[in-house]
């Protein structure tokens, strides 16, 4: 299998304040699928903010939904590896707990580099931003083949 993407979609919703992710990751022969709760400002807010390093990538630009505390957690971070401006994404999920009262093995955990672009990163903050105005949208970014 070849496929290597992250896909970002709202499963839950309480709004004003509240919206449950869903990312999902396909690395090859591995994927992992994670929720977390975050403010509907995560698909706006910071998408836009997203959409402007994408366009100037220096240094990294990190995007985080939940927390590492048991009840799922994402974290996007966006960096450049050069002076050409190429670009990754390094994905953490880490899964919540399903017994109330997380253990440390109870809480799986991923990680993997995505070889990205910056055109690759605004469509995927642009679509996020799509996804805050209609919930049954997703937002994909796609991975470069080395």
């Amino acid at each position: 299998m070849d496929d290597w993407s992250l896909e970002l979609r709202v499963v839950y919703e309480d709004l004003p304040s509240l919206i449950e992710v869903e990312t999902r990751v396909r690395a090859g022969d591995w994927s992992a699928c994670s929720k977390a709760y975050c403010s509907p400002t995560f698909l706006t807010d910071d998408a836009a903010r997203l959409i402007a390093w994408s366009r100037d990538p220096r240094g990294h630009f990190q995007l985080e939904c939940g927390a590492d505390t048991g009840i799922g957690w994402l974290v996007l971070d966006f960096y450049t590896i050069n002076g050409a401006g190429h670009t990754r994404c390094a994905v953490t999920l880490a899964t919540g707990d399903t017994s109330g009262d997380p253990r440390p093995a109870e809480t799986w955990r991923f990680a993997v580099e995505l070889t990205t672009e910056p055109g690759l990163i605004e469509r995927f903050a642009e679509e996020c931003v799509a996804l805050s105005r209609d919930y049954s949208r997703k937002a994909t970014l796609i991975h470069l083949r080395h």
